[in-house]
């Protein structure tokens, strides 16, 4: 149906009085234009390093400490200790071994770095950088659900070999002989190391270290195209843990 004149002029009243009523909106100044940038940075989503079948299930469990007749309350008040572990060797599966830890704790990061005092990384700047990104990933949600100290180690123990691979594939290429059979040593150790072992001990079939094998072999090889191979199927080197094998870039 075609307006009417009537309609027209109802439309145009209508829209002056709307006009009329908005009140003034200033225009925002270069501080505040900056303000509003740092919060929309801040809130904007950070990509995530991907976590294998037996890391997500141990993201599901939320650890809680009773503090006397009070009843309970966050780990967050106290320590990232909780004092808790696996109920059952189910749990200890889907979770992994050890106690359950609360990243929501202001002391959270010093656990981390206790726990993970006996993995070796090739330089001091590559293990800061690595437990850095795993306590502020852990800790990011507003409510972080716990995680246990024999996952922590677990992942630590991805990070350092992705760092060793690294240092391991720089002195292939530039010819560094003494360094090569240094970081290759470190690598073709791993199988070994108890932040492995008591979680999986068998580095076979589904296991989360599956790839383990593989990567020694490329190494025993020199082959840096296998090595990367073994390292992506991974899928947890870490931003800037990996460049020279083409893994882990920074976003």
């Amino acid at each position: 149906m075609a307006p009417t004149s009537n309609s027209r002029d109802w439309s145009e009243r209508l829209g002056t009085a709307v006009r009329d009523a908005a009140p003034e909106v200033p225009e925002f100044t270069t501080g505040e234009q900056l303000a509003l940038w740092q919060q929309i940075n801040a809130t904007t989503p950070t990509p995530t390093v991907r976590r294998g079948r037996w890391k997500t299930a141990a993201a599901g469990m939320v650890a809680v400490v009773a503090i006397g007749g009070a009843g309970a309350a966050t780990a967050s008040v106290l320590s990232a200790h909780t004092g808790q572990g696996p109920v059952d060797a189910d749990d200890a599966e889907l979770g992994g071994p050890g106690e359950r830890l609360n990243p929501g704790a202001s002391d959270f990061a010093a656990v981390v770095e206790e726990a993970t005092t006996d993995i070796r990384f090739p330089s001091a700047q590559s293990r800061d950088q690595a437990l850095s990104w795993e306590t502020e990933d852990l800790s990011s949600d507003e409510d972080p659900a716990s995680v246990s100290t024999g996952a922590l180690r677990l992942w630590t123990a991805g990070h350092a070999l992705c760092s060793w691979s690294n240092t391991w594939a720089v002195a292939l290429r530039t010819g560094d002989e003494a360094t090569e059979n240094r970081a290759a040593a470190v690598i073709l150790s791993a199988g070994g190391w108890r932040s492995i072992t008591d979680t999986d001990p068998d580095q076979a079939d589904e296991s989360e270290f599956a790839w383990l094998p593989d990567l020694e072999r490329a190494v025993r090889r020199d082959d840096r195209s296998a090595a990367k191979d073994a390292l992506d199927d991974h899928g947890a080197c870490m931003p800037g843990l990996a460049p020279e094998l083409g893994l882990g870039k920074r976003w």
